[in-house]
């Protein structure tokens, strides 16, 4: 158990030029530990397992590009100009 008291608390107050009442004082000092144990408690955690990075893959298909004739796929929009798509301005 890792140790903190009052003392301690009030000295990083005053270095931080906080004003603690004492019951703030005492709520925080007890809080302080119990964020201080679980720290404790985290470090003790092994971490010598160490997983492998994993790619992204496809398992689908083949990326492969294909020709198509964009005049099909314009025909279905509601505006087109030239061989783009017409749509509004957001900025």
């Amino acid at each position: 158990m890792i140790s903190f008291n009052k003392e301690e608390l009030i000295k990083l107050a005053s270095l931080s030029c906080l004003k603690l009442d004492s019951d703030e004082v005492e709520a925080l000092v007890e809080q302080i530990k119990l964020v201080l144990n679980y720290a404790q408690k985290l470090d003790a955690v092994e971490l010598s397992t160490e997983s492998l990075p994993t790619r992204n893959v496809n398992v689908f298909r083949e990326d492969e590009a294909k020709q198509f004739v964009s005049e099909s796929i314009l025909d279905q929009a509601p505006k087109k100009e030239d061989s783009y798509f017409v749509v509004p301005k957001i900025l």
